[in-house]
C-alpha cells in the first residue's frame, strides 16, 4: 500500500510537511488580524470636557490637517494645546493661526525623551478630565473627541488608543504595508478572542485616557515612559489596561511617511527596536510564524503564492492603503521588512543612536 501511495505521488508534488506548515502559518495572519474593529461612532450633545495635547517639533507642513477638523468639533471646555518642541519652522505660527494654544515644551534633561517631554509638559498645562494625546500626522475623524471621550468615560481606568488609518499614497510608502499589519497583529486586540485577553499596549498616534488616571501612575514623567521611543506602549503597560481600535478610511488616517524611502527605514527602525521587546512572546513567535509562511511558502509551494498575495492584499486594507500591485509583489516588501527589522535589531544590540527629527536617540532608552 505504501508503495502504490508513493508511486500515485508526482515527482514534483510538494511534501505534505511543506503543505502543512504553510497552512499553520497562513491560518495564524488570519487568527491574529480578524476583527480590525474601528471605535465606535457616538451622538452626544455633552460629554466631559477634552483637552487635546499635540506634542510638534517642524510639524508647520501638518498641523493645519490635524487642527481644523479638532476646532470643528470642540465643545464647550475643550482646549487644544500645541507643545511646541523647539522646532525650527512655523510650527507655532501654524498653530496659534488655526486657534491652537501653544506652549514651549522645557529644555530636555537627562533620561527623558522629546515625546513624552512635550506630551507631559502638555498635561501640565491641561485643564478637562480627559487627556488626548494626538500626533501632528494625524487626521481625525468628524466625532473623534467624542467617540474617544465615551470610551473613556465608560472606562475610566483604562487607556483609549487608536492607529489610525495609514494613508500610503506613493509606490514607496507601500513599503510600510508589513509594517503595518505586524504592528496590528502584535498588539494581540485584533483576534477573535482579544475580548479575553487583556491588552496592555496603545498606538501613539491616538491616546486617550483619563486626567485621574495618568496623574494617578505619573503620566509622561513616570521613569519607565519619559526614555522610551515607544512612551504609548510604556504608558499603557504602566496604568495597566487598553482598549485598542483602528482607524478607516473615511474616519481617522495619518500618513506616516511622506518624505520618502529613508524617512520609512528611519521611523520603523526608531518603533521596531523598542517595540519588539513590549510584545508578548506568544503574540512574538505567532507572528514569525505567520512571516516565515509567508517569506518562505510560496517557495516550497508555487501554488500558494497567489493566496498569501491574496491575505496581504486583504488584511493590509484594514490596516491602511494596499495597493493589488503591492500585494501582488509581496517578495520585495519581505525583503524591506527584514532590512528594517535587521537593522533595529543592530542598532538596539550595538547601542547606536537613532537619528529622528534632528535628534540622535539611544534606542536602549538609556
Amino acid at each position: 500500500m505504501g508503495n502504490a501511495c508513493q508511486s500515485g505521488m508526482m515527482p514534483n508534488d510538494p511534501a505534505v510537511v511543506d503543505i502543512s506548515l504553510f497552512a499553520i502559518g497562513w491560518s495564524i495572519g488570519w487568527f491574529l488580524l480578524w476583527n480590525a474593529r474601528s471605535l465606535p461612532p457616538t451622538i452626544t450633545t455633552e460629554r466631559t470636557a477634552v483637552t487635546v495635547v499635540i506634542p510638534a517639533r517642524n510639524e508647520a507642513h501638518a498641523l493645519s490637517h490635524l487642527l481644523q477638523p479638532l476646532v470643528d468639533q470642540r465643545r464647550r471646555g475643550d482646549r487644544i494645546i500645541v507643545v511646541d518642541d523647539h522646532s525650527t519652522d512655523g510650527t507655532a505660527a501654524i498653530a496659534r493661526e488655526h486657534g491652537a494654544e501653544v506652549i514651549t515644551a522645557a529644555p530636555l534633561q537627562d533620561g527623558w525623551l522629546g515625546k513624552p517631554n512635550a506630551c507631559f509638559a502638555g498635561a501640565q498645562a491641561s485643564t478637562g478630565d480627559i487627556l488626548v494625546f494626538l500626533d501632528a500626522d494625524v487626521r481625525p475623524g468628524p466625532t473623534l473627541l467624542d467617540d474617544l471621550a465615551a470610551q473613556v468615560t465608560d472606562a475610566p481606568d483604562t487607556v483609549i488608543s487608536v492607529q489610525p488609518w495609514h494613508r500610503m499614497d506613493t509606490p514607496g510608502e507601500q513599503a510600510s504595508l508589513l509594517c503595518n499589519v505586524t504592528a496590528l497583529m502584535g498588539c494581540g486586540a485584533f483576534t477573535p478572542f482579544a475580548h479575553r485577553t487583556a491588552a496592555n499596549v496603545a498606538f501613539g498616534p491616538v491616546l486617550a485616557v483619563a486626567r485621574s488616571t495618568y496623574d494617578r501612575v505619573g503620566g509622561h514623567a513616570h521613569p519607565d515612559v519619559r526614555a522610551k521611543h515607544t512612551e504609548d506602549i510604556a504608558l499603557a503597560r504602566t496604568i495597566g489596561r487598553s482598549r485598542l481600535f483602528v482607524g478607516a478610511p473615511d474616519s481617522t488616517t495619518f500618513r506616516m511617511y511622506p518624505s520618502g524611502m529613508a524617512e520609512l527605514v528611519r521611523g520603523w527602525t526608531r518603533s521596531f527596536a523598542d517595540g519588539a521587546r513590549s510584545t508578548r512572546w506568544w503574540l512574538t513567535l505567532a507572528t514569525a510564524g505567520w512571516l516565515c509562511s509567508v517569506a518562505g511558502g510560496w517557495i516550497a509551494i508555487p501554488w500558494a503564492y497567489p493566496l498569501i498575495a491574496l491575505q496581504i492584499w486583504i488584511l493590509g486594507r484594514r490596516a491602511g492603503t494596499t495597493r493589488l500591485l503591492a500585494a501582488l509583489l509581496f517578495p520585495l516588501l519581505v525583503v524591506v521588512f527584514v532590512a528594517i527589522v535587521v537593522r533595529s535589531a543592530i542598532t538596539l544590540l550595538t547601542g547606536r543612536a537613532v537619528t529622528w527629527k534632528g535628534r540622535h536617540v539611544d534606542p536602549r532608552g538609556r
